[in-house]
């Protein structure tokens, strides 16, 4: 049996580098998995127009059942947006690349990102990713006893349903924090964030260790 797989990517303006990571980074790894995912793809656009050629590379890529998803020229933000393909998703795992930063370099990283969630039989794995450092749970509103920790929400393959039932903040912290805010509620509801060594995620941040498979930095 195929494990169901929704990729995830958010466009901002920036169409070429959309391009980029959906033909250079995404569809390769998604490609190679083939035979053992079943596999759609929402691309949800925040551009303040339609992006014609990221449209027709999605919607008439040959290979999956895919979503062009343009949000009417609101930017809806990183965790509005990510609730936007939640609800569209039709598949039990999704996997999240940021449009406009990073690179593969392996093409197995994929499996890599999956594997943690789809061999939990506990059901408690929600996210897996980068694990990276976060500042007090206070200041998001959350107890001071949870780990100082979150998923870097550049890269990150999560449980459909949970992120159904827990989704993204709206409002205060739509786009910045929103990736700590939802660790930090995942956390405090008992699931697990599982670090895969093999990618890297950070913030505006060259890394020069080319031992990741996929890195999502500045370059």
């Amino acid at each position: 049996m195929k494990v169901g797989v929704t990729a995830v990517m958010v466009a901002y303006h920036n169409e070429d580098l959309a391009l980029t990571r959906l033909l250079r980074d995404l569809m390769p790894s998604l490609l190679l998995y083939r035979p053992v995912l079943d596999t759609e793809l929402i691309v949800v656009d925040n551009s303040e127009k339609p992006q014609p050629r990221l449209a027709e590379a999605v919607r008439d890529n040959g290979v999956f059942p895919a979503k062009y998803l343009w949000s009417e020229g609101r930017n809806l933000y990183y965790g509005p947006a990510l609730n936007l393909a939640v609800k569209a998703a039709s598949h039990p795992f999704l996997l999240y690349v940021c449009a406009n930063h990073g690179r593969m370099l392996d093409p197995t990283w994929a499996w890599d990102m999956l594997e943690p969630l789809v061999n939990d039989a506990s059901g408690k794995v929600a996210l897996t990713g980068s694990h990276y450092a976060s500042g007090p749970p206070s200041k998001l509103g959350f107890p001071e006893s949870l780990p100082r920790l979150h998923i870097q929400g550049g890269l990150f393959a999560g449980r459909t349903e949970v992120l159904a039932k827990y989704p993204y903040p709206d409002g205060e912290f739509a786009h910045w924090s929103s990736d700590i805010y939802q660790s930090f509620q995942l956390l405090q509801q008992g699931y697990r964030l599982v670090d895969v060594p093999t990618v890297k995620s950070v913030w505006r941040q060259r890394v020069k260790d080319e031992h990741y498979k996929f890195i999502h930095d500045e370059g």
